[in-house]
């Protein structure tokens, strides 16, 4: 059975999308229905405000869990 777990490495999705700049949010958005439980670490590192080179490291990781979760178009084109 699943379980909710709080933890300070998960975050909440619409927390990050509160106050997050349109690359972020397009992030955020592309995970959102994705239940692996690397999305919600993905989400925590988003929600901290990340610069330019770390948001860029955080895109390919999204791409590769989306990827791995939906597969290659899906992914692609939850992240247009």
């Amino acid at each position: 059975m699943l379980e909710h777990i709080d933890s300070e490495d998960i975050a909440n999705a619409a927390a990050v999308l509160a106050d997050a700049d349109p690359e972020t949010a397009a992030l955020v958005e592309a995970l959102e229905g994705c239940r692996h439980p690397k999305a919600g670490r993905l989400l925590a590192r988003l929600g901290q405000h990340p610069d330019p080179d770390v948001l860029t490291q955080l895109r390919a990781d999204v791409l590769q869990l989306l990827t791995l979760t939906f597969g290659r178009a899906e992914a692609l084109r939850r992240l247009q």
